[in-house]
């Protein structure tokens, strides 16, 4: 934590301090030291104003605290993140003047200082009941973290009123970010491939990498009551992966909130020609061409997507409702190879996935039916690619399984899990040259991989409808290629 000197006023020492953090950041470029650190400046100005507040009113310390939430919470403060803190009590005693007086006192200082300071007046009963017009808060209650105050009443907090919650919360918690989510995705198109996306609320984005870490959480305080690192829980080695897109994404959106001296996280062209030549998330002041730099930000957001979709699918198929019980109607479509449940594909034997064609077979199977494969699935289809990157694995079947994939009703599904996995690649090097290639012109939304597999997905819409009689073109969605567009026709 900070000191402020005595001779300097608070606004001085944070000013200067603001400044300080800044000028490392332009030269280091590294944005996870750059949020902790004004986390740190924060703790110290809340607990200064604390102390004042209190020293100068008639509210005593005892059944009364601060802690701090969410972003804040976690430590990763950037630039212009709100600044989200619980003022805490043991009863009903926040509804007393002095309580208040200390609460909007604090809010108001810092908000004088430049902090975007969110409060939220709670009691430990109120903490421990989720409630359902607003269960951000207690999502965010997965974050919190000790700033002043009474100490004992923070470890009740921590230590018995959270991990009692969630236990009894915890489908509704998981139904709650399980909605959200599909929100949020279904807002930016259900695609990470976007030319310009928001790298905090898009898919793979930084919002993404939060889920995986609340749900880690929520898994383990539920079956052991106890706190932990949540990174630490995450699979290897995709969560080595998500890491290094997690120091990236920092560098970038502390790179957006500088230059644009607000909380604006979207990736806008220019923008990321700026970041591109300046070497933010690479190595600093090494410039690369944007479509190079974008290209990262693409495979990293993919690495953040396949981990928060995996944990997803384990959290929620750990103790099914009765919606996933009732999607278990696909469970007729299970064979001698794979078990379909809760519309996710199953491995009956992980190892003949070691034979090419039995790994095509696979993608097939999903081609026709347009489930999602299981984590397990995904896990062993990695593992195997070898057998698809040698000539001698390749045999006439693999083109016949492949042809299947391509004809089949879903062909979209099955592909892009194809290249999410890196099997598209093993198959055809070539296909690497598209991978997450950005085209920058008015007529693309999305990569060149995203734009061909959009084009496969509405050449199967149309004969769909010419099948059934309907008239006009495919239907379009959320991720509709533009007819004009090059990579498309």
């Amino acid at each position: 934590m900070f000191v402020s000197p005595p001779e300097i006023s608070l606004r001085e020492f944070y000013q200067s301090e603001t400044s300080r953090i800044r000028q490392a950041f332009e030269t280091t470029r590294n944005g996870q030291a750059a949020a902790l650190e004004r986390s740190a400046l924060a703790d110290t100005l809340v607990a200064r104003l604390y102390r004042d507040c209190l020293s100068t009113g008639p509210g005593t310390t005892g059944g009364f605290c601060l802690a701090a939430l969410g972003g804040y919470g976690r430590r990763a403060l950037f630039p212009h993140s709100d600044v989200d803190i619980l003022f805490l009590s043991a009863d009903h005693s926040l509804e007393e003047v002095s309580h208040r007086q200390v609460v909007a006192e604090i809010s108001r200082l810092l908000w004088d200082l430049g902090l975007r300071a969110s409060s939220a007046p709670r009691t430990l009963e109120e903490c421990g009941a989720l409630n359902r017009d607003n269960p951000e808060f207690s999502v965010s209650l997965l974050n919190c973290r000790y700033l002043a105050g009474d100490a004992r009443l923070f470890a009740r907090l921590r230590l018995e009123v959270i991990p009692q919650m969630v236990a009894r919360e915890r489908q509704e918690l998981v139904r709650h970010l399980v909605e959200l989510t599909r929100r949020r995705h279904d807002k930016h198109g259900q695609t990470i491939f976007h030319l310009e996306p928001n790298l905090k609320e898009a898919p793979g984005g930084l919002r993404d990498y939060h889920l995986a870490g609340w749900l880690a959480l929520i898994t383990e305080l539920d079956r052991n009551r106890r706190w932990v690192t949540p990174e630490g829980l995450w699979p290897s080695p995709l969560g080595e992966e998500c890491g290094r897109a997690f120091e990236f994404l920092c560098a970038a959106r502390c790179f957006l909130h500088y230059r644009q001296g607000r909380d604006a996280n979207q990736l806008t062209y220019e923008l990321q020609a700026e970041a591109a030549l300046e070497g933010v998330g690479h190595r600093p002041g090494e410039a690369l061409p944007p479509e190079q730099w974008m290209r990262a930000y693409f495979r990293h957001a993919r690495s953040i997507h396949r981990l928060s979709t995996q944990l997803l699918e384990e959290v929620s198929a750990a103790r099914p409702s009765l919606y996933d019980v009732f999607q278990d109607w696909r469970s007729h479509l299970s064979n001698a190879d794979f078990t379909v449940l809760r519309g996710r594909i199953l491995l009956r034997q992980s190892a003949a996935l070691r034979d090419p064609v039995a790994l095509l077979g696979l993608f097939a199977f999903q081609a026709r039916h347009g489930l999602a494969l299981s984590g397990e699935a995904e896990r062993v289809v990695t593992e195997n690619l070898p057998c698809l990157q040698s000539p001698a694995g390749q045999p006439r079947g693999l083109w016949v399984s492949l042809r299947e994939i391509l004809i089949a009703p879903q062909a979209a599904t099955a592909l892009r899990a194809m290249h999410r996995l890196g099997a598209l690649v093993a198959l055809f090097p070539e296909f690497g040259a598209i991978d997450s290639l950005v085209i920058r012109d008015f007529y693309h939304r999305y990569t060149v991989d995203e734009h061909s597999l959009l084009t496969i997905e509405n050449l199967h819409a149309c004969a769909v409808r010419r099948t059934t009689g309907s008239a006009g073109l495919a239907k379009s969605s959320p991720n509709s290629s533009s007819p004009n567009c090059s990579c498309c026709r």
